[in-house]
């Protein structure tokens, strides 16, 4: 049986963009959950941490963070703060910045701003079209958000690991090779697998994705299944057992070696300490 996923904005109201202020989080509203759609926090002022794929993220003054499709996030703690949540349907963002921001999900998604950037006039924008009759459409709003979207991927990409030509072939044979984890990390965990795949050698791979990411392409293909494996503890009551044949592994004990690996805690930690904090609000 799974747990029930609560979303507070699990459906855009009839819209393709939705902008409230950070002020009206409701305690409710602090439970783990994960939505369908692209989340600005755009704060001004003040503190706010939340935790994004079981990661804590801390936004400290005029700051932003980013929270992609999917992404499992929690709200924290919330102080003297100031600005706004955006909600964007994933429709509305292009491929291209679509494709960058994945690139940066675990990585880095939150970046420090000066408080007089030019990057919060587009809520104070947004809000005055909102009243406006006339601007109050999509011809005008979309390519508003597709500004506000390519703002965060250049302000993201400002970071030294990710300070990379986009347009590059190995950028293109990274952002292939995230994809093809997305659908085969239960039966392929090797890079010598997904070398074959995009036929080259995997000691390009792993050049090519640590050049684009930092990291080499087996922490992707490790990071993809403790996810997913952190994910099926929380929302699920799958035992460790059947979590690791779920995810392709036949012997359990050398999952639970991997995991515990992986993340500092066995398994079983991990879904009493997360259990714990989902019945406890902040």
């Amino acid at each position: 049986m799974k747990k029930n996923i609560p979303s507070h904005h699990n459906q855009l109201e009839n819209s393709f963009v939705k902008l409230i202020p950070l002020s009206v989080l409701h305690e409710k509203q602090a439970e783990i959950h994960r939505d369908d759609h692209y989340m600005l926090i755009i704060q001004r002022k003040g503190d706010f941490t939340l935790e994004v794929d079981f990661k804590t993220i801390q936004l400290k003054g005029p700051s932003f963070c980013f929270v992609g499709p999917g992404q499992i996030h929690q709200y924290i703690h919330q102080q003297d703060n100031e600005g706004w949540f955006l909600f964007v349907e994933a429709g509305s963002v292009s491929e291209s910045h679509q494709e960058i921001l994945d690139m940066h999900q675990w990585l880095r998604q939150s970046v420090s701003i000066d408080k007089n950037d030019v990057f919060f006039d587009f809520p104070l924008l947004l809000e005055k079209m909102e009243k406006d009759k006339l601007l109050n459409n999509p011809s005008v709003i979309i390519p508003l958000i597709e500004a506000v979207i390519g703002s965060v991927v250049l302000k993201i990409s400002e970071i030294p690991v990710s300070q990379f030509q986009y347009s590059s072939y190995k950028y293109s044979i990274t952002r292939q090779f995230k994809k093809l984890i997305s659908t085969h990390y239960k039966n392929t965990k090797q890079v010598q697998q997904y070398a074959e795949f995009l036929t080259i050698t995997p000691l390009y791979l792993n050049e090519a994705v640590k050049d684009v990411t930092g990291s080499p392409a087996s922490f992707w293909i490790q990071q993809k299944i403790l996810w997913e494996a952190r994910r099926l503890l929380f929302y699920t009551t799958m035992d460790v057992k059947q979590i690791a044949f779920e995810l392709g592994y036949d012997d359990p004990i050398y999952f639970s070696r991997f995991f515990k690996k992986g993340t500092g805690k066995t398994a079983l930690q991990f879904r009493k300490e997360n259990q714990d904090l989902s019945h406890h609000h902040h």
